[in-house]
């Protein structure tokens, strides 16, 4: 997977309803950015290969800074238990990856 954003068409159409005006707008795509990052990170981390982790981490990297830019405090949230489960993941595969080295 590449640096593109798969999520970043909701942060578009957020920015051209906040032109124009149209604020019930704006929470709707605000609601389905969060809920692409978040989707899609429990997806990547659920296939639990290290190429799928580290899109996941672009993924939410790219999550808390337009949860930031945005004022989506939700999102904060999301992206910290997002990135615990990723941790954990990899806590599990250490041992394994030192035994087969041995």
């Amino acid at each position: 997977m590449g640096t593109a954003q798969p999520c970043s068409k909701w942060e578009k159409l957020i920015e051209l309803a906040e032109k124009e005006g149209n604020k019930e707008k704006v929470l709707e795509f605000k609601e389905k950015l969060v809920e692409c990052i978040v989707y899609t990170a429990q997806e990547l981390i659920a296939r639990g290969r290290s190429v799928d982790l580290d899109y996941a981490e672009e993924l939410l990297k790219y999550g808390e800074d337009v949860g930031k830019r945005l004022g989506i405090g939700e999102l904060d949230f999301h992206v910290n238990l997002l990135r615990n489960r990723i941790s954990e993941k990899r806590e599990r595969r250490r041992p394994r990856e030192v035994e087969s080295k041995q």
